[in-house]
């Protein structure tokens, strides 16, 4: 049986304007005596009759039109679409310290992040996106059927787009972030970040949800607006059966450079960024993966893909079939079926 349900049932409340067109409001008209209307008196069952109709006409007009306002919709169960993928949260890292440049293997320069939104399209798109050396970037079918969401974060986290099905859209805004260079505006605020992927993707039915993280840092806003840490948020994603990859996008351990340059405190700030990072993965049955070039960073989202298989997640759709616009037109009938019959020449002659 088909499930029947108002989009606005609100309306219902007008019904008793139902009773409109049941007043009499002629009923103390005077009239003018005319000669010769004796001849017509047994044509007053034919005018009662018609004023009914008339009446019975307007109302359901009335009913109708109500009917239309309050929306009735039916779900369709012997329809269901199946639709396979997962539900991804992108929770993208935009702050000042992901503009620094990487050199390619081609010897080119591109910034972390350039070089992450690179990546993240290639593993939606897969083949063909774009000629490159990196077998993995050759022979990936990429995640046509996933939802995909995005959240960018610096000092501030922002939802940039809403679960959607749409990749093209999801990629052109994608394409337009850019690091957040003003001081007091590029710090690292991944609480708030994983709490607005997370509200998302809570509200989803039972399916695999999953979080990527690309970040290069720890979190160093002291009071985020959530008033979270990540792993209070890292618990609460595994209580929602939701995994954290997390993309270490910075220094790899053992780097030389960093290990020659960088100072005692530096060092420090890195050593517990890749432990929190380890540590998020580890809560939530995802993977800490190293992100850090060119090479890592395709391998990161190559395990990925291979570890969340699309046929792990069914979607069922439910088509709802509107009827409220049937109800306006039936309304119209009847409130020109009405007005046609007030203006017959017996309504005239009564």
């Amino acid at each position: 049986m088909d499930l029947w349900f108002l989009h606005n049932p609100a309306f219902l409340l007008l019904l008793p304007v139902l009773a409109i067109p049941w007043f009499d409001f002629n009923k103390n008209a005077k009239a003018f005596p005319f000669p010769g209307c004796y001849l017509l008196q047994d044509s007053s069952i034919k005018i009662k009759k018609m004023r009914g109709l008339s009446r019975t006409s307007f109302g359901a007009c009335l009913l109708l039109l109500i009917l239309g306002l309050a929306q009735p919709s039916k779900i369709i169960k012997n329809s269901t679409v199946r639709i396979e993928g997962l539900a991804v949260e992108f929770v993208l890292d935009i702050s000042g310290s992901m503009a620094e440049n990487l050199i390619l293997d081609q010897g080119q320069p591109i910034s972390r992040l350039n070089l992450a939104k690179e990546n993240i399209r290639y593993f939606l798109q897969g083949k063909g996106s774009n000629n490159f050396a990196n077998s993995f970037k050759q022979n990936y079918e990429g995640r046509a059927g996933d939802f995909i969401g995005l959240v960018a974060f610096a000092s501030r986290a922002r939802m940039i787009v809403p679960l959607t099905l749409d990749h093209s859209a999801f990629l052109s805004v994608l394409d337009k972030l850019e690091p957040k260079k003003v001081p007091g505006s590029s710090e690292t605020n991944i609480a708030d970040a994983l709490t607005l992927a997370i509200d998302k993707l809570q509200s989803l039915p039972e399916q695999r949800k999953l979080i990527l993280l690309l970040t290069d840092g720890e979190q160093n806003v002291v009071a985020p607006f959530s008033g979270l840490n990540p792993i209070d948020l890292a618990t609460l994603a595994a209580k929602l059966n939701i995994a954290i990859y997390t993309l270490d996008v910075g220094y790899p351990a053992g780097d030389k450079i960093f290990e020659d340059t960088a100072s005692s405190e530096e060092k420090e700030k890195r050593r517990q960024a890749q432990e929190g990072l380890r540590q998020l993965a580890q809560m939530t049955d995802g993977s800490v993966l190293n992100a850090s070039d060119e090479k890592s960073m395709a391998e990161a989202f190559q395990k990925i893909g291979q570890l969340e298989q699309q046929s792990r997640l069914s979607l069922y759709s439910k088509p709802v079939r509107d009827f409220y616009p049937w109800c306006f037109f039936a309304s119209l009938f009847f409130c020109g079926l009405g007005i046609f019959l007030a203006g017959s020449r017996w309504q005239r002659i009564g």
